[in-house]
């Protein structure tokens, strides 16, 4: 009996401090602070170093209104002509609220009939940028990395959030700091970044795809940080 009051007044302080939670992030939701100026997603270079890209055809309406971002971009990029092309998307929300989340590809994709083979999260040095966000120096980054196949097509994608100044791979640490943002700055903005590449499945081929979307993180990153306000 005393087990079971103990667990009840656990449980009960839990759903008081996440209704607590929400409801200072619902009240920072309405009063959100002014956000950093930023350059248009759309400015985004199409020749970034060696990587040449080509613009990708919009999302169709129905897509864009389960989207729910403010702005996104879309590309295709390759290093060279015949290597494998490598897709980028952002998706960028300038404030978070109740039906205007960013969603996790883990919810989205499988939707879109994609299966997920395999899942891990991967450290990528990524090199100081030039633009505010910049670092003095050259710094991992956590991302999360999937294989995942639909029919006998496969691809490999690294994705991750990108939130006031943090790159962050779970979804759940990243509703965690965005109630915190909230509370403290009034900010609630942040972006999805997505890069996929196909993969033939054949000797270490998914090691290649890999290896080719962290030599693409690496390059586009300190130009991409520039884009999305710390």
């Amino acid at each position: 009996m005393k087990l079971e009051r103990r667990v009840s007044t656990t449980r009960m302080i839990v759903l008081a401090a996440a209704f607590a939670a929400t409801a200072v992030f619902v009240e920072a939701a309405h009063t959100q602070r002014q956000i950093p100026e930023r350059p248009p997603l759309r400015s985004f270079p199409i020749q970034v170093d060696e990587w040449r890209g080509r613009v990708s055809p919009d999302f169709d309406d129905r897509i864009v209104t389960i989207l729910g971002a403010d702005e996104y971009l879309t590309r295709v990029y390759q290093q060279g002509g015949d290597e494998p092309p490598v897709d980028l998307f952002v998706g960028y929300y300038g404030s978070q609220t109740t039906g205007a989340v960013i969603h996790s590809p883990l919810n989205c994709l499988p939707g879109a009939g994609w299966q997920f083979i395999e899942r891990e999260r991967i450290d990528i040095e990524v090199p100081p940028g030039t633009g505010k966000n910049a670092t003095s120096s050259s710094r991992p980054v956590t991302v999360n990395r999937v294989l995942m196949q639909k029919g006998e097509e496969h691809l490999v994608a690294l994705y991750w959030y990108h939130e006031r100044g943090r790159v962050v791979a779970s979804e759940y640490a990243s509703r965690v700091y965005m109630m915190l943002d909230a509370a403290r700055y009034g900010r609630t903005d942040g972006a999805l970044i997505r890069v996929v590449t196909p993969v033939d499945m054949h000797g270490d081929a998914t090691d290649e795809a890999a290896s080719r979307l962290a030599a693409f993180v690496r390059t586009i990153f300190p130009v991409l940080d520039g884009y999305l306000p710390a």
